[in-house]
């Protein structure tokens, strides 16, 4: 689903370069849980922000593997930066697949905007209870012209650099789901800061209170019958992009981790009295991890990147793929640390601040078991 025109910047480099900046400051920015703004700055400059939009309007027409393969690269340098922009480019990647089949106007507005502005998409379904599959309380109260919104929002990451935020709400009316693109300075939209967190320290993914906020109907990108709103197409579509995505972030992590493991023999007080043979068991079981998470991430994303014409085949594959590639990672920073041995354990350490970064993974929807449970159903039963 890449653009046919070529574009002549190597994204998956620019990310390595961009991974290479944003290392300098990660252990700072971790430190006091800021906000990456010059991050964001650099990646908007460098064009990474447009990277999914379509070359025709103005991006660098990457696929989901390219973005992937990205995101893996920018983890190693600060993985609250690649988590944080990931909430941006899954965004863009399925809105650049809606563009390409349809040529929907909304859509070519939007990536244009992305591609000419550098605006950013921040997205929030989080909410304190979440009933079922995926049931928000935030309501959206019918009126002249438009809707009435009000909710409370948890995990918006990015919140502070966002310009645009896609919100779930319920048609108190109809009970059908709505999902609505709102300004992010629009009057009644406040964000509360109330992110301080164990890892990822640095996606300032902070409240987001609406409080009775004027929307107009055009702003409703897509209206869903209650219920199971997994099925519909278009959910599907951009969780998918969000799986794997977020699976290639915590697969960084786990590459940098391993690194840093190989990084640290041969140094450090302990090391002449580390056993080889010991040594060499522990680097094979990591090795063993990342290469399976490696393994897997490649394999879907790459048959998704071909072929994601049934959106719940594709929605099983993107769910499997981050759990698996997510708990491979946790093991790999896991062995990582016990290679490198109690220098891990230190703060002035980039494996600790790693070793808090890859545990934020279990907590994306949808988690386990709920996660095996879709992949289980779509086997079963494909819908």
């Amino acid at each position: 689903m890449t653009s046919p025109l070529v574009t002549s910047i190597d994204v998956v480099q620019l990310a390595r370069t961009l991974a290479d900046e944003f290392r300098i400051t990660a252990a700072e920015l971790d430190c006091t849980a800021s906000f990456p703004t010059a991050n964001y700055a650099r990646m908007r400059e460098a064009g990474y922000l447009r990277a999914p939009v379509p070359v025709e309007l103005g991006g660098l027409g990457c696929g989901m593997f390219t973005i992937a393969r990205a995101q893996q690269q920018l983890a190693r340098g600060c993985a609250s930066t690649a988590l944080a922009v990931n909430m941006h480019l899954f965004q863009v990647g399925f809105a650049a697949d809606t563009w390409c089949k349809s040529h929907a106007p909304g859509v070519e507005a939007l990536l244009r905007r992305v591609a000419s502005e550098g605006v950013v998409l921040a997205s929030t379904t989080a909410e304190a209870i979440v009933a079922g599959d995926w049931t928000p309380s935030t309501t959206a109260q019918r009126v002249q012209g438009g809707y009435r919104v009000s909710g409370h929002k948890y995990f918006v990451s990015q919140a502070p650099g966002m310009n645009l935020v896609r919100v779930a709400a319920i048609d108190v009316d109809t009970g059908e789901l709505l999902v609505l693109l709102i300004p992010a300075d629009t009057p009644g939209v406040s964000v509360v800061d109330t992110w301080d967190t164990t890892g990822m320290r640095a996606t300032a993914s902070h409240d987001l209170v609406l409080n009775d906020v004027a929307v107009p109907d055009a702003a409703v990108t897509l209206r869903a019958p209650p219920g199971a709103p997994m099925r519909q197409p278009d959910i599907a579509g951009v969780v998918t992009w969000a799986e794997v995505l977020m699976a290639s972030v915590y697969l960084g992590v786990a590459e940098e981790a391993r690194a840093e493991a190989l990084r640290s023999i041969g140094r450090g007080i302990n090391s002449s009295a580390r056993n080889p043979a010991l040594t060499d068991v522990l680097l094979g079981e990591l090795e063993a991890t990342f290469t399976t998470a490696l393994a897997v991430r490649d394999h879907i994303v790459s048959l998704l990147d071909a072929d994601r014409c049934d959106v719940q085949r594709a929605l099983a594959q993107s769910i499997l793929c981050r759990q698996v590639v997510s708990s491979h990672a946790v093991a790999t920073v896991d062995k990582a640390a016990e290679i490198a041995g109690g220098r891990s354990y230190f703060r002035k350490s980039s494996l600790e601040r790693l070793s808090r970064d890859v545990r934020a993974a279990r907590f994306h929807p949808p988690a386990a078991p709920t996660s095996f449970q879709m992949v289980g159903e779509r086997l079963r039963c494909p819908l």
